[in-house]
């Protein structure tokens, strides 16, 4: 063993020597790729994800509203402003007393006193830095409301500039029933130039009092795919042919707590059913990304799923220790890999 040490530290010696007398002499570093003198297995080159800094809701992720289901913030529907005029009046609130289901335990109230056609009211969502209007582009807007006795319609939807004055693209829903209901819409650019100095924004011309949930705006996604993934960052990622994807992070697996760990039963099934969860970096998400949507991500990729799952601890330190505690988080990751491996029937 003093005769190995001996040999490093002299091996160490000698390279430290060569470089320090090269270092006036220009050195150069050839790398001929053409002559390989090891074999690397192909499954070796792969991508690792994490959510980190917006990487999935504003990022990967394709949609472009910004706390879309009113629970980023407790106290205040953070990214949302009313919209009003000298001629119109309106004010927003969130209300958890008309809740869309269980899982969406808050809506945003409207409540318009004075809108015209000409001067209309209602609110706006300044997206993740804007919403990118790109021209000739399709974006399907879908939202959930309902609406007091006396309100009427239409509710026009717009992708426009910050103050208003340019509109980019827009859609109409006729009216709004007194129970909860889904709309659809399809809003179209023309041959406008890129911008993202603009806003999504709901708009009604009567007064009146409504609620909505899980405001939603599409551009294109990759493959077309519903609840899909952006189509110029998949491509990137698509043509480095990576063999596989690890998924769906390190510390975003973990979470910051037990209770908001990546718990994968919750972030499948319709987005409507996904409450989302608070990520460890100060932000929520929504789940839009979850665990099916990872494993097509694979799949269009060409790529072999590699699953990471909780394994009982999470970053503030909570720990479910060995034994009947940490029983329960097997049996998830078992059932979780059942899923992902598993057959379809």
């Amino acid at each position: 063993m003093k005769k190995q040490i001996t040999s490093l530290l002299l091996t160490s010696l000698s390279i430290t020597v060569a470089l320090a007398g090269a270092r006036g002499q220009n050195p150069t570093l050839t790398i001929d790729a053409g002559a390989p003198t090891a074999k690397v297995n192909p499954l070796h080159y792969g991508l690792m994800t994490e959510e980190i800094n917006h990487s999935y809701d504003g990022g990967l992720y394709a949609e472009l509203i910004r706390n879309r289901a009113f629970l980023d913030d407790a106290r205040t529907p953070a990214h949302w402003t009313a919209l009003q005029s000298g001629g119109s009046d309106a004010k927003i609130a969130l209300d958890r007393d008309h809740a869309l289901n269980s899982a969406l335990t808050t809506s945003l109230r409207l409540d318009v006193s004075a809108a015209s056609a000409k001067e209309p009211a209602g609110f706006s969502n300044d997206g993740y830095w804007g919403i990118p209007v790109k021209p000739n582009t399709k974006y399907h807007a879908s939202f959930y409301a309902k609406a007091a006795p006396g309100f009427a319609g239409p509710v026009t939807l717009t992708i426009e500039s910050t103050d208003g004055k340019t509109i980019y693209a827009s859609a109409s829903v006729s009216s709004l029933t007194a129970d909860w209901k889904q709309y659809t819409a399809t809003l179209k650019t023309g041959g406008v130039a890129p911008t993202s100095n603009t806003r999504f924004a709901v708009k009604v011309q009567h007064s009146g009092t409504a609620w909505f949930s899980l405001v939603s705006l599409f551009p294109p996604t990759y493959k077309n795919r519903p609840n899909g993934l952006r189509p110029d960052l998949m491509q990137m990622l698509v043509d480095l042919k990576p063999a596989f994807l690890r998924f769906p992070g390190g510390n975003y697996v973990e979470g910051g707590t037990i209770a908001t760990r990546f718990d994968w039963k919750k972030t499948i099934g319709p987005v409507v059913e996904r409450p989302g969860h608070p990520c460890p970096w100060g932000y929520r998400s929504t789940d839009g990304m979850g665990l099916l949507e990872f494993l097509i991500w694979c799949e269009d990729m060409g790529a072999e799923p590699v699953l990471a799952v909780y394994a009982g601890y999470s970053l503030g330190g909570e720990r479910a220790l060995p034994g009947a505690a940490l029983e329960p988080y097997v049996k998830e990751a078992l059932e979780e890999i059942e899923y992902v491996s598993g057959s379809v029937k």
